[in-house]
């Protein structure tokens, strides 16, 4: 958020993938409404973070999004491992956290109807337990994205491989829900999804 506190939370987007669930294209260079798809994510990011909160890994087509994302100020690296999968992402993008990083906030790529309130929502009950529980979205009985995970967890998303992402290590008991809107649910991973994710976004 933009405001100041003791527990500073790193926001991994992971932007790396090939798409190929989606089809010959990469999704994330796909027109939404006036953007591209890759810029929905971006712009809402800032819109409640500050850029140098933000960390993107990119892999497939590397080059197209970092300039569809355009911002010098936002850090990206480049998964050249990323055909094994989105474990090797989540890993890459926590070795690049700094020692005085208690929480990462992971958040795929692909879904541009995440509202920055419910960012913001997610941020302050992972702040207002110190830092010590896996903070996750819910919309209505379905668990959605993005996670927040505590420090306690980073040796395990290091250690992450191949196609593993980080809700495949979280312990249940660590986990506390928030209420939150569709878009939390809501990744786009075919054709018929982005035409759905317009339809969502007109009502």
């Amino acid at each position: 958020m933009k405001n100041n506190n003791n527990i500073s939370i790193k926001k991994i987007l992971l932007a790396a993938g090939s798409s190929k669930r989606y089809g010959e294209k990469n999704k994330l260079t796909e027109k939404f409404k006036d953007k591209y798809l890759i810029q929905h994510i971006i712009d809402t990011l800032l819109k409640v973070f500050y850029s140098n909160d933000l960390l993107v890994i990119v892999g497939h087509d590397f080059k197209r999004i970092i300039n569809l994302i355009n911002n010098k100020d936002i850090k990206i690296i480049n998964n050249k491992n990323y055909k094994y999968g989105i474990g090797t992402s989540i890993s890459l993008g926590v070795t690049h956290l700094g020692s005085n990083i208690q929480g990462v906030m992971i958040i795929p790529a692909d879904m541009p109807l995440i509202l920055g309130e419910d960012l913001i929502k997610l941020e302050n009950k992972f702040i207002e337990l110190k830092g010590k529980k896996v903070v996750l979205p819910r919309y209505e009985d379905t668990l959605g994205n993005p996670v927040i995970l505590p420090k306690s967890y980073f040796v395990t998303l290091r250690n992450l491989k191949e196609d593993f992402g980080a809700k495949s290590e979280i312990k249940e008991d660590d986990i506390v829900t928030v209420n939150c809107h569709i878009g939390t649910i809501f990744d786009i991973d075919t054709s018929n999804a982005l035409a759905k994710a317009n339809a969502i976004r007109k009502t």
